[in-house]
C-alpha cells in the first residue's frame, strides 16, 4: 500500500513515469532503418508499419529500463520502498511502454490509419497504458494514481511531441 507521506507518492510516481516516458522517448532519437515487423502484412496492411523499428523497440526497452535503474540506484528510497522487485518493475515498465505502442500500431493500421496521422487519445496513451498493464506482475497501481497519470500524459505528451516537432525530431507535433 502506498506510504502515507509526500515522499511515498513522490516516489511512486518517478518510479512509474520515468522509465515509461524515457522507454517512449527513446526511439526518436534512437531508430533504425530494419523494421519491427519485417515489412510484413496481416489482412493486406503492414503488421505496425515502418515507424516501428527493431533498434527503436529494444532502444526504448533498454533506455527506460536504464533510467529505471539509475534512478534505483541513485536513490536508494525507491528500492527500499519496492522491495528487490524495483529492477524487475522498471523492465516491465519500460517493455509496457514499447509493447503498448506497437498494439497501438497494429489497431491503428487496420483502421487504415497511416503512419503520423492523429488517432487522439490512443496516440497519447497507447505507451503508459501498455506499461501500467505489465506492472501489474509487480505492483497493483492506485486507482489515484492511475487517473493522475493518465490524464497528466496526455497533455505532457502533446507539449512534448510539439516540441520535438519544432527540433526536426518529428514529422507530425502530435
Amino acid at each position: 500500500m502506498l506510504e502515507s507521506s509526500l515522499l511515498g507518492v513522490i516516489i511512486v510516481i518517478v518510479a512509474y513515469v520515468v522509465p515509461v516516458y524515457i522507454a517512449n522517448a527513446s526511439p526518436i532519437l534512437i531508430h533504425g532503418k530494419k523494421p519491427l515487423d519485417f515489412g510484413k502484412k496481416y489482412q493486406g496492411k503492414r503488421i505496425f508499419g515502418n515507424g516501428k523499428s527493431i533498434l527503436g523497440f529494444l532502444a526504448g526497452i533498454i533506455c527506460g529500463s536504464l533510467a529505471g535503474i539509475v534512478i534505483g540506484l541513485v536513490f536508494p528510497e525507491f528500492i527500499l520502498f519496492f522491495g528487490t522487485s524495483y529492477f524487475v518493475l522498471v523492465f516491465l515498465l519500460a517493455f509496457g511502454a514499447m509493447l503498448g505502442d506497437v498494439v497501438e500500431s497494429f489497431f491503428k493500421r487496420r483502421l487504415g490509419k497511416e503512419r503520423g496521422e492523429k488517432w487522439l487519445f490512443f496516440d497519447q496513451l497507447d505507451f503508459v497504458v501498455g506499461a501500467l498493464i505489465l506492472s501489474l506482475f509487480i505492483r497493483l497501481p492506485e486507482l489515484w494514481f492511475v487517473v493522475l497519470v493518465l490524464v497528466a500524459t496526455v497533455f505532457i505528451h502533446l507539449i512534448t511531441n510539439f516540441i520535438a516537432f519544432k527540433l526536426g525530431l518529428k514529422k507530425v507535433p502530435w
